[in-house]
């Protein structure tokens, strides 16, 4: 993208409005906290089923964790762009960024994955290489993105 489209991010309403008050930055923040801790424990929970510490059927508690990984997901995305849009400089060519969402990227991918040839097994008491080659990629994953979503902070101009 050009850097007028950055700046237009920045100086754009919704910009404004992220940087309009000092309670909205540390309420998104939170926000994006709360939900990635929920994100993760859910995505946590079918990862170690996929891998095999957990072989029971749990098929119900496994869609249930599902719906509420992707709400989460839905909460981080919409924190992630208010934050793009208050601070945008922040996140354009910051290395930890351009990473974190090619991993995000990568993760969703992988669920999408699992989405289509592996939620058969948690109806199952079944682990294959497949599951556990999935689950451990998610686990690396999503490990990568918090790090790298700490590390922005780190690599800001």
């Amino acid at each position: 993208m050009s850097a007028r489209v950055f700046q237009w991010m920045s100086d754009s309403p919704l910009g404004a409005w992220v940087n309009s008050s000092a309670a909205i930055w540390p309420t998104l923040e939170t926000l994006h906290f709360v939900s990635l801790c929920v994100l993760m424990g859910s995505i946590l929970v079918i990862d170690l089923r996929l891998v095999g510490f957990y072989r029971e059927r749990c098929a119900p508690a496994v869609a249930r964790l599902a719906g509420l990984a992707l709400l989460a997901f839905a909460v981080n995305a919409a924190t992630g762009v208010l934050f793009l849009f208050g601070n945008t400089f922040k996140y354009v060519g910051n290395p930890a960024f351009a990473i974190k969402l090619v991993l995000i990227l990568a993760a969703g991918t992988n669920a999408a994955f699992y989405q289509w040839r592996l939620r058969s097994l948690v109806e199952t008491e079944e682990v294959t290489r497949t599951s556990i080659a999935v689950g451990g990629i998610s686990l690396a994953l999503w490990a990568g993105v918090i790090i790298c979503g700490r590390m922005i902070t780190f690599y800001a101009r």
